[in-house]
């Protein structure tokens, strides 16, 4: 893992997976989620398939950069994306974004239109009119401060139940050890917080949806407590020619199960780009 500055100026943290002369695929993580939320095994797998994985810690969580003072939107949170692709000197990559990252991946495709070679949206939406657990939300936002890490852990247990699937089994295990990793790199609640607000204080894309031209999946579970699978739908019309697939039993997460199936479709709709 590394730390770059954007030339905006500010400083991100992110690791990289396969062979760096392979077709770069950008990996947007969600709500106050680590980098490591995407799993190491997932990232290699992506990386067999003949890509260079990069994933990184968004702005206020993890090692990048903090904003105690908040006051930025998505637009900013893309921007960062952009420019930690200006950074790296990476003219443009394929970009997957999961649930707020997804809502990143959007507005990095509107904004910044020549960055993005295809576009992967897994369970997020273009508005905040979708979010159907806003109880699992505010679960991330109202816990007290936790005051070790058996017991930070234990709560983003609690938290991830929430996004748990119907149709597959919880991974405490990984979830237990994702939770302790999370902690020892850096425990910022407030950073959520922030980004909460960045969330709701950012307009609603649904409009602008027609203007994205690059190749886009939509991946969602018909499982999720968070999103509205509706939401994957609504976004499917909007988009010219994207591609929409739900799956059964998926929750707000990517169950291990599915990895084969979701690769294909990143993967099968990189193809449809320019690499």
């Amino acid at each position: 893992m590394t730390t770059v500055t954007t030339p905006a100026g500010v400083s991100l943290n992110y690791d990289t997976f396969g062979d760096p002369g392979s077709p770069p695929l950008l990996l947007i993580q969600g709500l106050g989620a680590h980098m490591l939320g995407w799993r190491a095994e997932l990232c290699r797998q992506l990386a067999d398939e003949g890509f260079h994985v990069l994933r990184f810690d968004n702005r206020d969580v993890g090692l990048s950069q903090k904003f105690p003072h908040g006051g930025y939107t998505l637009a900013d949170m893309a921007n960062d994306s952009e420019g930690l692709l200006a950074a790296l000197d990476i003219p443009a990559a394929h970009i997957v974004g999961q649930s707020l990252g997804g809502m990143i991946a959007q507005q990095l495709a509107l904004d910044h239109p020549t960055r993005v070679l295809t576009l992967a949206l897994v369970y997020t939406a273009p508005s905040t009119d979708f979010i159907a657990g806003r109880d699992v939300v505010d679960e991330r936002t109202q816990h007290p401060r936790a005051r070790d890490r058996d017991e930070a852990i234990a709560q983003y247990l609690d938290i991830e139940a929430g996004c748990a699937s119907p149709g597959y089994p919880r991974d405490i295990t990984w979830l237990r050890e994702l939770g302790g990793q999370m902690y020892d790199r850096d425990y910022d609640p407030d950073g959520i917080l922030r980004q909460v607000e960045a969330l709701y204080n950012s307009p609603d894309r649904t409009p602008r949806l027609h203007r994205i031209t690059a190749p886009t999946t939509i991946l969602h579970g018909d499982g999720d407590r968070l999103i509205d699978p509706d939401a994957s739908t609504v976004m499917h019309e909007l988009i010219t020619d994207s591609k929409l697939t739900i799956y059964p039993g998926m929750g707000h997460e990517l169950p291990p199960q599915l990895w084969p199936q979701i690769i294909t479709q990143i993967r099968d709709n990189t193809a449809r780009g320019i690499a």
